[in-house]
């Protein structure tokens, strides 16, 4: 049985953290009024294995986040398990909803897992005990036979400097089974969590990315954007975390074949087919309109059509949140040159909403010719034909395309974007005759 405190203003907090705890757990909750020594001291005393602290304690006046989360030295070998409870305890902290800004300064004050509230308890038991398994360097889960995880940097899974074809291996609670896809910031797994027996996708930061300040917090911001969306055209998110030092959060498992797929398969496209495609990517981005924000990789590659012909919007790694600052430098053009944007080229670091209707366009234009509306050489011959050539007629491509898929492309595709639709749904009524 572990030692747990839990400290929080909040007695609902306390609540429902000693509720979900206590019948497996030596627990015990602090809060206002504190004791006469504080909160941190009186949580000390107890030596706990695992600290559970609200944000509304560790970001007061009592205590300051360095003197709550003060890492120590594991204890040695050979050391008793008595030993091992005078060390620092394990820290989770729990996130008030908006307070995700917050995640990287805890991670580096020395948190080791934190929960978005309203607490879930299933998830804040799974957490719990895959800190207590880290804190007493035990090998979580080794009834399942899977050994510690080695991810190198090109995304290959290690085990002794091999990658067998049978590989299991595992980041901490996570049986990872395979690559699902590899980026500039993270390689993607298909995964199996152990805790809450359910299939995840399982993205995890290079290695020599870790002292990238700009690479950890587009890492995070990404993770934050999914957590704040609950829509069925786009990928769920279920939570973000560190092992052994590295960063990792996971997603919602979608499996199936990417628009692009579809298209090098399929294209030109029945209009109407293609029609709904671009509908429901219009949805998954009236839903991040909604939140203020802007996905800026919306191309096919970056949506996926289940078996049972679901639309999701995937790859968050450049969303941009409204209000927030900039982690690259204005002059950095993020994205691919087919669906950039005009006034993203010319004025890089400043699109809104409409910088991703443009690349609805431009993917509308693809699925119903099999083409890109801009072309070239390379990229600068392709971002430059975005900026100064006409807008190609799809009729030219496909003559039996429909005038009215012909009159919604020209309004996307418009240079300029206060003549474009200015919102999703905008989008969808101009969609909405080809869609009968």
């Amino acid at each position: 049985m572990a030692r747990i405190v839990v400290l929080s203003d909040d007695p609902e907090t306390r609540a429902q953290v000693v509720g979900a705890l206590d019948r497996d757990h030596d627990i015990r909750g602090f809060g206002r009024p504190w004791p006469d020594d504080g909160g941190l001291r009186a949580a000390a005393k107890s030596r706990p294995d695992v600290l559970v602290v609200d944000t509304n304690v560790l970001f007061g006046r009592q205590p300051r986040p360095s003197e709550l989360i003060e890492r120590h030295a594991p204890a040695g070998k050979g050391e008793t398990q008595t030993a091992v409870r005078t060390q620092a305890p394990a820290v989770l902290v729990l996130f008030d909803p908006g307070d995700e800004d917050r995640i990287i300064q805890t991670f580096e004050a020395g948190a080791d897992d934190y929960l978005v509230k309203p607490v879930d308890k299933q998830a804040l038991k799974a957490k719990v005990e895959r800190l207590l398994v880290q804190r007493f360097g035990l090998v979580a889960y080794d009834e399942h036979g899977v050994d510690p995880i080695e991810i190198s940097d090109d995304g290959r899974l290690l085990v002794d400097d091999e990658e067998p074809e049978d590989l299991r291996a595992n980041l901490g609670r996570y049986d990872v089974r395979g690559v699902l896809g590899r980026g500039g910031y993270g390689t993607v797994y298909k995964a199996w969590d152990l805790a809450l027996e359910r299939h995840v996708a399982l993205k995890v930061l290079p290695r020599d990315m870790h002292d990238n300040a700009e690479a950890v917090a587009r890492f995070f911001r990404e993770s934050t954007a999914i957590a704040r969306l609950n829509h069925p055209n786009v990928v769920r998110f279920y939570e973000v975390g560190a092992y052994q030092g590295r960063y990792y959060f996971t997603m919602e498992l979608v499996e199936g074949r990417t628009l692009k797929d579809l298209a090098d398969r399929e294209a030109p496209m029945e209009p109407k087919r293609a029609a709904r495609y671009v509908a429901e990517i219009a949805r998954a981005l009236a839903a991040l309109d909604s939140l203020g924000l802007v996905h800026r990789d919306v191309k096919p590659e970056n949506v996926v059509i289940t078996a049972a012909g679901e639309v999701k919007l995937i790859d968050f790694g450049l969303v941009k949140i409204r209000d927030t600052a900039a982690i690259t430098s204005p002059d950095d053009v993020l994205g691919t040159p087919y669906f950039m944007a005009p006034e993203y080229i010319r004025a890089p670091g400043v699109p809104d909403i409409r910088y991703d209707i443009y690349a609805l366009g431009v993917t509308f234009f693809h699925l119903l010719t099999g083409e890109y509306p801009f072309d070239g050489k390379n990229a600068a011959h392709v971002m430059e034909k975005h900026l100064r050539s006409p807008i190609p007629r799809v009729t030219a491509y496909q003559p039996t395309v429909p005038l009215l898929a012909e009159r919604v492309l020209e309004r996307l595709l418009q240079k300029e974007p206060e003549r474009r639709p200015q919102t999703p749904d905008d989008v969808l009524l101009l969609l909405r005759p080809l869609l009968r």
